[in-house]
């Protein structure tokens, strides 16, 4: 990162150092585990002079997303399903959709959402890179543009139902290093009245949860509502409201119009007066925030040799892209991990970038005799031991930043 992506400055301070980790959404087929793996450095750093925290170094997103088939898909569960139906109702009453308008979604992924819109009448375009996730969206009905977010896919989608009422970029925005570009064809797309609503992880909630796990490669920005507001206002583009959200341990839903009138400063002035108050910009937070995660580090390891050293069998619960960041951060493997466990066909049969754990189906928790569940994706850990416990009661829980098993 040579300068940061909103505003242009060429002074950091690295602030967040993790290793040397592969890709966290690139899960490996088994002829794949013998080959030389990349791996970059995963360090994060705060811009001297507008405080935006992005990762140092930057992967090309044609080797994020197109290289190897993306495995993540935005209907993989219940809790995303729910989410996103929540999401388009919320959205859709806050503005106002009528049917036969135009929505956009750049990073469409399986087009789950986008068929909520469609279902509502509404005219639905999707973008998104992976071919095999537009594969499926195609098959869900949904039509999807093979490409990134760009002056093609913008041309295209403009000619097939003109300028959207909403264009939308969940958990994407944060993927986009040039977001300079990015918000210049986010502005083509719109109509005069039109929004750009989207979502993302929260930075105040990544280091109050210390959250490191949602920092990936996949990921170049961690926003606060500070450097959203500079980085629109700077485009003429005006936040009129931020929504809080529990989702992926902690996001906000941010709408954007490109009408002055709408903007909304007394909800950006109190998240900005929050953040200030949890000091996200001091580089002191950062050092606290890494001294606690190793120490948690240390007591999840020696919670998981002391068991290991007493003959049991732990599973790992969830291979959550998120969760190779936790894994390969806490230098987990094969040789501890028996197996990890998940719904998506997707990642069944593969295996964990780094640390090479086997993923297997849900459905091995009855037949195989575990005696410890890790739960990885520690943000919905009581939904999780709740279901898994109605498979063996008898099952142990090890739960990142929880210092006891439970």
């Amino acid at each position: 990162m040579r300068r940061c992506v909103v505003c242009g400055g060429a002074s950091f301070e690295k602030v967040i150092e993790l290793g040397h980790h592969p890709l966290a959404d690139t899960f490996l087929k088994e002829e794949k585990l013998h080959e030389v793996e990349k791996t970059y450095p995963l360090n994060c750093s705060l811009c001297d002079d507008c405080n935006h925290l992005q990762n140092e170094f930057i992967v090309p997103p044609e080797e994020r997303y197109i290289e190897n088939d993306y495995s993540y898909t935005s209907s993989n569960s219940k809790i995303s399903r729910d989410h996103w139906i929540e999401y388009c109702n919320t959205v859709s009453n806050y503005l106002g959709l009528s049917p036969f308008g135009h929505v956009v979604e750049f990073g469409s992924n399986d087009g789950f959402l986008l068929r909520q819109f469609s279902n509502k009448g509404m005219n639905v375009t999707g973008i998104d890179p992976s071919p095999n996730i537009v594969e499926l969206a195609l098959q869900n009905g949904v039509y999807t543009i093979l490409d990134f977010l760009s002056e093609n896919s913008v041309n295209i989608a403009l000619q097939r139902h003109g300028p959207a009422k909403l264009v939308v970029g969940n958990n994407v925005f944060n993927h986009i290093a040039d977001l300079e570009q990015a918000i210049s064809d986010i502005k083509r797309l719109l109509k005069r009245d039109g929004y750009f609503v989207f979502e993302v992880p929260y930075l105040k909630d990544i280091i109050e949860k210390r959250a490191f796990d949602t920092i990936y490669h996949e990921h170049v920005s961690y926003f606060a509502v500070k450097s959203l507001n500079f980085l629109f206002k700077k485009h003429r583009l005006y936040i009129n409201n931020v929504e809080h959200n529990d989702y992926h341990g902690g996001s906000i839903r941010v709408y954007v119009s490109k009408q002055k009138s709408k903007y909304n400063p007394d909800i950006v002035s109190k998240y900005m007066s929050d953040e200030e108050e949890a000091k996200l910009f001091e580089v002191e937070t950062y050092r606290k925030f890494m001294d606690t995660i190793k120490r948690d580090k240390i007591k999840v390891l020696n919670n998981i040799y002391k068991l290991k050293n007493q003959g049991k069998r732990i599973a790992a619960i969830g291979a959550a892209t998120k969760g190779n960041t936790l894994l390969n951060f806490y230098r987990l493997d094969g040789s501890t991990i028996d197996f990890i466990t998940d719904t998506s066909e997707l990642k069944i049969g593969k295996y964990t970038p780094g640390s090479h754990i086997p993923i297997v189906s849900d459905d091995e928790l009855y037949t195989q005799n575990i005696d410890v569940a890790f739960i990885i994706p520690w943000n919905i850990g009581a939904f999780l031991m709740e279901k898994i416990k109605k498979i063996n009661e008898k099952i142990k829980f090890i739960i990142p930043g929880k210092e006891d098993v439970l």
